[in-house]
């Protein structure tokens, strides 16, 4: 069986995903877009602090006014292409970024808000988070799928042993 993402001779980037996966990102892509522009608390991860520190206040304050339109158009743009796209067989380099971009983001607010921490135990089947669990879990592994394509073109030299 073939890789479900791969990277072409002429550069385009192969997706072979079943059409109950792409309708999923396409849905959960059409509903991040107003959690952004409405700040809601489930994209925090989304613009995290340049300078967490209280006695650096103002200093994050000034970083927020020059930094979150362009990251809120940025996430909003990487989920448009993953809604436009959602149905493409092949990517070019700048829709599969973009793609990238919106899994992260996908999964970063959907872990924000299962509360995901490092070590966590998946929730047990009769836990009503399982589902999206088993969501947050197949977005980890594409995003994962599509590093390791990216990272097929890097050098040896520094590449952590046993891959990404």
């Amino acid at each position: 069986m073939s890789a479900p993402i791969r990277r072409r001779r002429d550069g385009r980037f192969t997706v072979k995903l079943d059409r109950n996966a792409r309708v999923v990102l396409a849905n959960l892509a059409r509903q991040l877009p107003g959690a952004l522009e409405t700040r809601d608390p489930m994209v925090r991860r989304l613009f995290p602090p340049a300078y967490p520190e209280e006695k650096l206040a103002d200093a994050e304050r000034e970083y927020r006014e020059l930094v979150d339109n362009a990251l809120v158009n940025h996430h909003r743009e990487a989920l448009e292409v993953l809604i436009q796209t959602a149905d493409a067989e092949t990517l070019d380099e700048s829709e599969f970024t973009a793609w990238l971009d919106a899994v992260e983001a996908l999964r970063l607010v959907l872990g924000t808000r299962l509360d995901v921490t490092e070590g966590m135990e998946p929730p047990a089947p009769e836990d009503p988070r399982v589902a999206e669990y088993g969501l947050y879990e197949f977005l980890g592994e594409l995003q994962y799928l599509m590093v390791e394509v990216l990272a097929a073109d890097l050098p040896d030299e520094g590449r952590p042993e046993g891959g990404f």
